[in-house]
């Protein structure tokens, strides 16, 4: 008596599962597996083309900071220079206001031995007129 109430709702279970609608059956699978599986087949290549990436950033990076260091030297010696060119200017300037002090002093003193000659001339002037008029008084006297 179980088995032909087993053997039923066997009977009865497989009824019910072929008249209900059908899923759609998933024959992609072996499709899935092949994508897959060639996607991973294909991973060698993405990480060597990943390395190279890498490695072209590594080099960039190593070309950059070389350049770096070359401005960085480059604008280490412009300093040094620059500081030179302005001692230079310094010095410069400094030796054009002693040129300057020595020529107006030259200016001063061309002047001063100018007006000593000229004040001499006219003192050498005035004292022969101051003598001529005094011996002319003389001769009035007498």
């Amino acid at each position: 008596m179980i088995i032909p109430r087993l053997l039923t709702a066997l009977l009865l279970a497989a009824g019910l599962l072929f008249s209900l609608p059908a899923t759609p059956a998933h024959a992609n699978v072996f499709n899935d597996m092949y994508k897959g599986l060639e996607q991973f087949s294909e991973l060698p290549g993405q990480m060597s083309e990943l390395k190279d990436s890498y490695q072209q950033t590594v080099n960039e990076l190593e070309q950059t900071k070389s350049q770096l260091e070359d401005y960085r030297n480059e604008n280490v010696t412009l300093q040094e220079k620059n500081q030179q060119l302005t001692k230079m200017l310094d010095e410069l300037r400094d030796e054009r206001t002693a040129r300057e002090r020595y020529i107006r002093r030259l200016k001063i003193t061309a002047l001063t031995g100018l007006g000593l000659v000229v004040g001499y001339f006219i003192l050498i002037r005035v004292i022969r007129f101051s003598m001529r008029s005094r011996s002319g008084r003389r001769d009035q006297w007498r």
